[in-house]
C-alpha cells in the first residue's frame, strides 16, 4: 500500500475559535469555516461563518464574506432545486442559505427556524442523500440533534421546514445523527451516554437497535456513499469502528486513532480513503479496507474538530461518472486528495494536499 505525505498549501486565521469546515459540492474552490466562542462574562454564544476561496494559482485563501451569527455547532452543504448551506446554532435555530453568484455576497439568508425545544444547544444534523438520485423528491428530510439527547426530524418544503416529530433518544447529549442513505425512514445516533442506537421514525419513533460497544460516548456517524451495507463510528473512547448493517452485534473493525473521534468524513470519489478529526491527536487518513492510517496532518496546535474534502470539479465529476470504482481511484488528481481543516483555540484553518510516496 502506498503512503501518503501531507503538503501544506494555505493557511488561514479566523476570529472566533472554528469547528466546522464544509467545501463546496459545486464550487468546487469554495469552502465555508463555522465558528463558536462561549463568553462566560454574559453567557453568551456567539460565532460567525467565513465563506471562503482557494486560489489555486497562488494557493491563498480569500474571504468572500464573513458574516456574524449565533455559535455554529454543524453545517452542511445541501443540493436541492439550488445549492444551500444549512447551519445548527447554539440557540437551538436552523438557518438557511443559498448560495448566489454575488461574488461579493454568496450566501444569503433564506430561513430561520428554531428547531429544538426551549432554545436548547444544537449539536448536529444530517440531511437524507438517497444513494439513488431517482429517489430525490421536491422535499429534503433533515434530523437534528442537540445537548438534551433529543432528535427532532423535520421536512423542507416549498413551505418552509416543517417538524414530523421530536423524541427523547439519549439520557445525555446527541452529539451525531444521520440517516441510513438507502431508507429514509432510518435514522442513526450516537451521543454521551456511549450509546448508538437505530430509529425506525414512521408514524412514532422506535428504537430498533442499541449498541454498547463504545466504551464513551459516541461523537460521529458517518454512513457510506459507496456501500449500502457500510457505516462508521467514532467515539471519545479513541476507536473508529466500521460496520454492517446486516450484522449489528459486534463492529466488524476497529483501529485505535489515540484521541477522541470527532468527525468523520468520507472521499467523495474514493471508497477507500476515509478522513478522520482527532481532536487532540490532528487529522488522520484511513484506509477503509483495513483501518491502518495512510496519512497523518500534525501541523495544528490544538484541538482537531472540522475536516473536509476538497470535491472535484463538475467538469472532471463528468468525466468519471463511466469509470469504476478501481478507474476513479487511479485517475484521482491531486486536487481530488486536498483537504481543509480546522483547530479550535489557536483559531486555525489549513488547506493541504496528499503526496504519494512510492
Amino acid at each position: 500500500m502506498n503512503q501518503l505525505k501531507p503538503v501544506t498549501l494555505s493557511k488561514f486565521s479566523t476570529d472566533n475559535p472554528p469547528d466546522s469546515v464544509e467545501w463546496c459540492p459545486t464550487q468546487s474552490t469554495l469552502f465555508v469555516c463555522g465558528t463558536y466562542l462561549y463568553d462566560g462574562a454574559d453567557k453568551s454564544r456567539k460565532g460567525s461563518i467565513f465563506c471562503l476561496n482557494l486560489n489555486e494559482s497562488t494557493n491563498s485563501i480569500n474571504t468572500l464574506q464573513h458574516l456574524n451569527t449565533n455559535g455554529i455547532l454543524d453545517m452542511q452543504w445541501l443540493q436541492h432545486d439550488s445549492t444551500y448551506l444549512s447551519t445548527i446554532c447554539s440557540n437551538g435555530q436552523f438557518v438557511l442559505y443559498s448560495l448566489t453568484s454575488d461574488q461579493n455576497e454568496p450566501l444569503k439568508q433564506v430561513l430561520c427556524e428554531d428547531v429544538t425545544a426551549d432554545q436548547t444547544l444544537g449539536l448536529t444534523h444530517n440531511w437524507y442523500r438517497p444513494r439513488d438520485i431517482n429517489q430525490l423528491t421536491s422535499s429534503r428530510y433533515l434530523v437534528v440533534g442537540d445537548q438534551s439527547g433529543s432528535l427532532t426530524l423535520a421536512e423542507l418544503n416549498t413551505n418552509g421546514l416543517e417538524y414530523i416529530q421530536q423524541w427523547q433518544a439519549h439520557d445525555y447529549e446527541c452529539w451525531t445523527c444521520a440517516f441510513d442513505y438507502t431508507n429514509s425512514n432510518i435514522v442513526f445516533s450516537g451521543a454521551d451516554d456511549c450509546l448508538f442506537k437505530i430509529w425506525d421514525i414512521r408514524e412514532q419513533a422506535k428504537e430498533t437497535h442499541l449498541s454498547r460497544e463504545h466504551k464513551m460516548g459516541v461523537c460521529s456517524i458517518a454512513v457510506s456513499p459507496f456501500d449500502e451495507h457500510q457505516f462508521l463510528t467514532g467515539s471519545f473512547d479513541e476507536y473508529l469502528r466500521q460496520w454492517d448493517k446486516r450484522m449489528l452485534d459486534k463492529s466488524l473493525k476497529e483501529t485505535k486513532l489515540n484521541a477522541g473521534v470527532w468527525k468523520i468524513k468520507y472521499h467523495p470519489q474514493n471508497a477507500q480513503n476515509i478522513l478522520c478529526a482527532c481532536m487532540a491527536n490532528g487529522f488522520h487518513i484511513v484506509d477503509n479496507t483495513n483501518l491502518t492510517v495512510k496519512c497523518s496532518y500534525t501541523e495544528h496546535t490544538s484541538l482537531a474538530y472540522g475536516c473536509d474534502w476538497k470535491h472535484r470539479d463538475p467538469l472532471n465529476e463528468l468525466a468519471s461518472m463511466n469509470m469504476d470504482d478501481h478507474d476513479i481511484t487511479n485517475n484521482l488528481q491531486d486536487n481530488d486528495n486536498t483537504v481543509a481543516t480546522c483547530s479550535f483555540y489557536d483559531k486555525s484553518v489549513h488547506v493541504w494536499k496528499t503526496q504519494t510516496i512510492h
